[in-house]
């Protein structure tokens, strides 16, 4: 049942447009230029909010040029793609929404794009705790099930595109989650 989640919502962001070659690319270089992945987000602990927690992006820097890029998910799925060329790279900063609330995380997850292959960075598991003072995030990321990267480059038309599954490293990570402006606009939030 969750490989056609993934791949019923792979198809509707491929459809969207969130995967998408830059004109100025040369087109044998794009197809192998994609990192992609999947995200799954549980909320642990006692009295929740009513809305489920959900990862909206996250923001990666190339260590060698210092770029940096910022990741949107598709919230309902879980899948995100983006064209990143073959270099290092550091995830830094997560944010995550609960209806009108957003939590942000700094972490550093780093991970190695490959020249000339499809990079697959695995199934995302993160933890986050119930809203209080200190709110822990845990983030595991796994293997996940190697048909889900198969089926991506196959919807991409790319089967002949050799994929390599290039996991951040720590694969688990542990930090805390801030509020960030973004609560509802009310008088309690806004005190002084």
């Amino acid at each position: 049942m969750g490989a056609r989640i993934f791949l019923a919502s792979l198809a509707l962001v491929l459809a969207t447009g969130c995967v998408s070659v830059p004109q100025d690319a040369p087109p044998d270089s794009a197809p192998h230029e994609l990192a992609f992945g999947h995200v799954r987000v549980e909320t642990k602990g006692r009295y929740p909010r009513i809305y489920p927690a959900k990862l909206r992006f996250f923001f990666l820097t190339n260590e060698e040029t210092g770029a940096r890029s910022r990741v949107n998910v598709n919230t309902e799925s879980g899948v995100f793609s983006i064209r990143l060329p073959a270099g290092r790279y550091v995830v830094d900063r997560v944010q995550f929404s609960e209806g009108p609330f957003r939590v942000e995380s700094h972490v550093r997850l780093t991970f190695q794009v490959p020249e000339k292959k499809l990079a697959y960075l695995g199934s995302w598991h993160i933890e986050i705790e119930t809203p209080r003072t200190i709110r822990g995030v845990k983030i595991r990321i796994l293997e996940g099930e190697a048909e889900f990267s198969k089926k991506f480059s196959e919807e991409l038309g790319l089967e002949r595109t050799p994929i390599a599954t290039v996991l951040p490293k720590p694969e688990t990570f542990e930090t805390r989650g801030f509020m960030v402006d973004g609560q509802p606009n009310a008088r309690y939030f806004r005190r002084r």
